[in-house]
């Protein structure tokens, strides 16, 4: 129920239409004050509130309509047991994901309360349509067969001011028709919703939607649905940068090296902030320009026989309680980074355009602004074709498609997205 907001709505729109039959109404509220305030209001509708968690009430009924704006709780602030959990498993009919954000539950929950030719509407963030533990999800409306339409917002404008995500309508209706299509809108803002109409949204077929691909992508663009053929991770891996759990004490400017007195073997260049790269191509030049600048591009991996300047510089980390912190304590030796190979090709990990693609020429390590590429057939001539294509306009389109949205206009991506990039059967066979 929240702050009543969806039922004072419903005052409004019956109190201009006296002859309707006017519904009865349930909600649910956790907060015990919110409650007291609709109590307050001038209703005209007969509301029953229960204060209860509204994944676990038994209604004993179903429902015509449910609205909703489900809460926005990420999965490691639940604390739902595994009884309640396997419950909803069996319902979806799989395992859920258990980094499932809480409104994905209220999703489920919601389309099994809906009777004979019920309807629901749902404001929630749009990240499920991308993210992994929106795959069941998908999965599961698209085999009940409730999917009635999408309603997406502009990634430019923040629906909910206190999240950074963009935000959709989810339409949901039971009775559907087994061929009929699910339909597919844009919305710039909030405002433009008054004149919004659906009957005029892009209609897609069931068939036409995975569960496993991005859906965003899909509904921004007017092109027709396309069938995957070769993907980016037949012919290479794409793994996240280095993470040291304390770039502070970690990650050197040339400077302080100087100043410790430590050997050049006792570290290693790598880009550590994703402003270091500025163009296509990571040289040898840029590097010493970066090194002249005094950037911290130093990563510590000491030599198995410690020098005593690294004994006194770890004697230091550990004063400062940098072996206790969470990665390094996790490590088996917590001052020893991950061994990772330099990768051939970057890809920056967020954009508000175009992804970054580097050709890591001066061969650098990467810390975790950029994700690594590597082909495994990785001769110079190779590499080079993939990372051309990886510029232009038509690989930036490909990435584009895997990309995940968030408020504000900020993308990301994963390194699985990255590796579910289409390629040319062309580039594909000369990658193979």
């Amino acid at each position: 129920m929240g702050e009543g907001v969806f039922i004072h709505a419903l005052e409004s729109f019956y109190r201009r239409r006296p002859r309707w039959t006017r519904p009865s109404i349930h909600a649910c509220e956790l907060d015990p004050r919110l409650p007291g305030r609709l109590d307050r209001s001038d209703r005209r509708l007969t509301v029953r509130c229960r204060r209860a968690d509204f994944l676990r009430v038994r209604f004993g009924r179903p429902f015509d309509a449910v609205l909703a704006n489900p809460p926005y709780v990420r999965h490691h602030e639940l604390n739902y047991d595994d009884e309640l959990l396997g419950e909803f498993d069996r319902l979806a009919g799989r395992r859920l994901s258990r980094m499932m954000n809480l409104y994905g539950l209220f999703m489920l929950r919601i389309a099994s309360l809906l009777g004979p030719r019920g309807r629901a509407a749902i404001i929630l963030p749009a990240e499920w349509l991308n993210a992994d533990f929106g795959v069941p999800l998908k999965a599961f409306l698209l085999e009940r067969n409730v999917l009635d339409g999408i309603v997406h917002f502009s990634h430019r404008v923040m629906i909910f001011p206190t999240a950074l995500t963009t935000a959709a309508i989810l339409l949901l209706r039971r009775g559907r028709a087994p061929c009929e299509s699910i339909r597919l809108s844009r919305a710039e803002d909030a405002g433009s919703l008054s004149s919004k109409t659906l009957r005029d949204a892009r209609r897609v077929r069931a068939e036409d939607l995975s569960p496993t691909r991005k859906w965003s992508p899909i509904i921004e663009s007017d092109a027709p649905l396309q069938t995957a053929h070769h993907r980016l991770g037949e012919v290479a891996a794409c793994s996240r940068g280095i993470a040291t759990g304390a770039n502070d004490f970690f990650v050197l400017r040339p400077s302080k090296c100087r100043e410790l007195r430590l050997s050049s073997r006792d570290v290693r260049p790598c880009i550590s902030r994703a402003r270091q790269i500025e163009g296509p191509r990571l040289t040898g030049q840029a590097m010493r320009r970066l090194i002249a600048s005094d950037e911290p591009l130093y990563l510590l991996s000491p030599r198995q026989m410690l020098s005593p300047a690294v004994q006194a510089y770890l004697g230091e980390g550990r004063r400062r309680g940098i072996d206790r912190r969470y990665l390094p304590s996790h490590r088996p030796v917590w001052f020893r980074p991950e061994e990772r190979k330099p990768a051939p090709i970057l890809i920056a990990v967020f954009a508000r355009g175009d992804f970054r693609v580097v050709l890591n020429s001066a061969g650098a390590l990467n810390l975790t602004a950029y994700h690594g590429i590597y082909p495994r057939n990785s001769t110079a001539a190779v590499v080079k074709s993939l990372h051309a294509y990886l510029c232009s306009p038509e690989g930036q389109r490909a990435l584009s498609a895997q990309r995940r949205i968030y408020g504000g206009g900020l993308y990301k991506l994963e390194p699985r997205d990255v590796e579910a990039v289409e390629l040319p059967e062309a580039l594909w066979r000369k990658l193979s």
